[in-house]
């Protein structure tokens, strides 16, 4: 087991054992936040033929800036095909998208003509080519569509269901399993007795898990429990889970079970504290081939060790770039301590017309929650480091869930940062 890891070095030791989880496929009602699996392309032209692009009059090709006036032949609904080809000074009505009869050269809008029984004059100038949306102007058949490891919004999934895909295929979600093993805590409907806390960090773990795509299978409390308790409730979330993230009981302490508790149900640690702040309390070990990631109970420490360990983990299992994305910011804020460790702020990131900027957020002790509200971005700042200036340009991960492409950051692999050892 490694001792006082560099932060790099933990997440490179947890990634080495996340391979991407099965495939499925899922229909386009519940695809909206997956990961294609698979490379997916254009199966037809779209449009499959040509179309009007206005409510108006198409004319044939060899007419176009030559004749003014028309014999309307036909009208062309939506949803009707016109069979017959277009002759020489013949028109045929049609609507913004009506498909177009063979040797359709242009279509004049109808604002444009005047209508004298069953003639359309028109007066003005056409070019060939004009209000026709050509058969695969949007997409071409055989293209690439979805590339693997793409995250699906909205606009794609209404291109899917265009092209008649009802269930696309997709990484199997991360099942998630969150242990709390403080003595203390009690879940956060009940009224705490002294001495006693409300479970926080459940919840919020959950709601984080479920925002970066993993599926939570149970959010449990160990409580007062002893060692052989805790024991049992690991060991049967295991079962269950690919990922375990447990809570609180990291330190060091008599009553610190976290460690023990797992040698017992025979997990072998792979790491144990990482040279930083919050979160320095924070392990990792494995369980045949399922992983378990340790965090503090402390709130602030909890969600900075999620972010920094189990959300790369989330996003390597779904075959999605592990690292999260890094970008330099104006400060706006003083932070005025200086030295020790290396430290993870929690801050708010913008970006304004001359580039990012984040805001330190009020409440920095790792014990703290305020820190945790409107908070999108983490300030890294190295070991041994000055007061931090108003203005300062500062290393900043994003934390917002970003469709990266592996190597898709700024110049290089992240974690990337000098110093940090």
């Amino acid at each position: 087991m490694l001792v006082n890891v560099t932060w790099e070095e933990a997440l490179e030791y947890l990634l080495d054992f996340i391979t991407p989880l099965p495939r499925e496929l899922v229909s386009l009602k519940q695809a909206l936040g997956r990961v294609i699996s698979r490379d997916i392309f254009v199966t037809r032209d779209i449009p499959s033929h040509p179309q009007s692009a206005v409510d108006g009059y198409a004319i044939h090709i060899d007419d176009v800036g030559l004749r003014t006036s028309f014999v309307i032949k036909n009208y062309i609904c939506k949803g009707n095909f016109y069979v017959s080809p277009l002759s020489p000074g013949q028109a045929v009505g049609v609507l913004t998208g009506s498909p177009l009869p063979a040797g359709t050269g242009a279509v004049i809008p109808k604002e444009s003509v005047i209508v004298d029984e069953n003639r359309v004059v028109f007066a003005g100038k056409i070019s060939p080519g004009s209000n026709i949306r050509q058969a695969g102007e949007d997409f071409r058949s055989g293209e690439l569509l979805v590339k693997r490891g793409t995250i699906l919004d909205p606009g794609m999934i209404g291109v899917l269901a265009a092209l008649g895909y009802g269930e696309v295929p997709v990484y199997r979600r991360p099942r998630v399993a969150i242990l709390s093993l403080g003595h203390e805590i009690v879940p956060c409907h009940v009224t705490p007795a002294p001495g006693q806390v409300r479970d926080s960090n459940g919840p919020l773990l959950a709601s984080l898990v479920s925002r970066d795509g993993g599926e939570v299978v149970g959010v449990e409390i160990a409580g007062d429990e002893n060692a052989g308790g805790a024991k049992k409730r690991l060991q049967r979330l295991l079962q269950n889970a690919d990922l375990v993230l447990t809570i609180g009981g990291t330190a060091s302490g008599a009553c610190d079970q976290a460690l023990p508790v797992l040698r017992q149900t025979g997990a072998r640690p792979l790491f144990w504290g990482i040279r930083i702040k919050p979160g320095s309390h924070s392990g990792a070990a494995i369980h045949d081939s399922r992983l378990v990631i340790s965090l503090s109970g402390n709130p602030a420490a909890c969600a900075v060790g999620y972010q920094l360990l189990a959300a790369p983990v989330l996003r390597a299992f779904q075959a999605l770039n592990p690292y999260p994305y890094r970008i330099h910011a104006l400060c706006t804020d003083r932070f005025p301590k200086k030295g020790g460790p290396r430290r993870f702020l929690r801050g708010h990131a913008v970006c304004r017309q001359d580039g990012w900027e984040v805001k330190l957020l009020p409440g920095q002790k790792s014990s703290m929650l305020r820190s945790l509200i409107n908070w999108n971005a983490l300030i890294d700042l190295l070991a041994g480091h000055p007061p931090l200036e108003p203005g300062s340009k500062v290393p900043t991960l994003l934390l917002t869930p970003l469709p990266l492409e592996k190597g898709e950051l700024t110049g290089e692999r992240y974690p990337a940062h000098p110093g940090n050892s």
